[in-house]
């Protein structure tokens, strides 16, 4: 940190191990030797209590926690009540993740005692580094007409067919799947896994072959069903998705940068030896939300929208000459993948090695950078 002034310095991000991570990704963009002894799921780069980064002899919750205003602005830190707003990650599933949803502000606090780790909403967003393979948001109840009657399954007609005449028939449908009893499950699951193996071809084959993979991993599970209500996609590298809180979703492989609020709040609703809370899910779930691949902003600095306070994400393409960085007096943290990018600050520089990141706080000089590599800049969402 010599040179530079307060609050910037390099991360150290905390490594995640989970059965679903992978022995390379993390570690081969991290510059680590590989393949490591445990799986590498996620790699934290944030404040959050549960695994917050170190810098310089501290921790960045700590740094924040001895002067709000400068490390947040006076905005920001007066908004988030000196909590840092958003946690920056890079998550490398090599099988799926679980079929999940997140809450919003307000269905935190008003949750049961003990349902969440903590009272913070969890809207979050993604942006590809390989292709990305997800089920994002709940298909209308019409394409899931379509789709049961492509499918040709009875027992799944059957379950269709009750629900024909709800006024919410996507979430009770939705519940009646969850609340099958052990044997149902089976059953159901059985015949669903069987009929997406007869029919790889046509509109919506690539659903149906996520469904039969990701079945050798979680045989059995009801979340296999409960994926064909949900909407399938491959991003492409550079593809870049929003997920608002009460949106079903299941990541299925890849590797991507996922931008979040900074809370680790979840509900499982299948695909995880975890337990499920299927009432709180389908308290919170949001079966209406459209899940739409969002545009950036044109140039060498490619800005994502996003509608919420807590973060948004900036990508910053390779290039010799300096570019200046968005952001300048909110806080910030920026990640270097696939080459190094050098962060300019004032008379000073600071190189980030491929993997490496830093964070610069809100009472920080203007920046720019430049390099070989490609730069995540996380920011607030909230400008002071």
């Amino acid at each position: 940190m010599t040179g530079f002034p307060r609050a910037i310095g390099k991360l150290r991000p905390q490594v995640k191990n989970d059965a679903w991570g992978s022995h390379t990704v993390i570690a081969e963009l991290t510059g680590r030797s590989a393949p490591t002894e445990q799986p590498e799921s996620e790699l934290w780069m944030g404040a959050h209590e549960a695994a917050p980064s170190g810098i310089a002899d501290t921790t960045l919750d700590q740094l924040v926690a001895r002067d709000p205003v400068l490390a947040l602005g006076p905005r920001v830190a007066e908004y988030f009540g000196g909590r840092f707003p958003f946690l920056l990650k890079i998550l490398a599933p090599e099988t799926a993740l679980s079929v999940q949803v997140h809450p919003d502000a307000a269905q935190a606090l008003e949750a049961e005692s003990g349902t969440y780790v903590d009272a913070w909403p969890k809207p979050e967003a993604l942006v590809a580094v390989t292709r990305f393979e997800i089920f994002a948001g709940l298909r209308s109840y019409a394409d899931i007409q379509r789709l049961v009657d492509s499918l040709d399954v009875p027992e799944l007609s059957k379950k269709l067919a009750e629900v024909s005449g709800s006024s919410t028939p996507v979430t009770t449908l939705l519940a009646n799947f969850l609340r099958l009893s052990a044997d149902e499950q089976d059953e159901l699951v059985a015949a669903v896994v069987a009929g997406c193996g007869a029919r790889l071809q046509g509109p919506d084959a690539e659903a149906f072959d996520a469904v039969l993979r990701t079945a050798k991993q979680f045989p059995g599970d009801i979340g296999l069903v409960v994926l064909l209500l949900m909407v399938h996609r491959v991003l492409e590298p550079g593809d870049y998705i929003f997920v608002p809180a009460g949106v079903l979703h299941a990541y299925v492989g890849g590797t991507c940068v996922e931008l979040l609020a900074n809370s680790d709040n979840i509900v499982r609703a299948g695909l995880t030896p975890k337990p499920l809370n299927i009432e709180e899910l389908l308290r919170i779930v949001d079966t209406d939300r459209e899940m739409v691949p969002e545009r950036p902003t044109p140039g060498r600095v490619s800005s994502y929208p996003v509608d919420v306070p807590h973060f948004q994400l900036h990508v910053v393409a390779p290039g010799r000459d300096e570019t200046p960085l968005p952001g300048t007096e909110r806080p910030r943290i920026a990640l270097a993948l696939h080459g190094s990018v050098t962060i300019h600050c004032g008379d000073s520089d600071l190189e980030l090695a491929p993997g490496e990141s830093c964070f610069l706080g809100a009472g920080e000089c203007p920046a720019t950078a430049s390099g070989h590599g490609t730069l995540y800049l996380a920011t607030s969402g909230l400008s002071n």
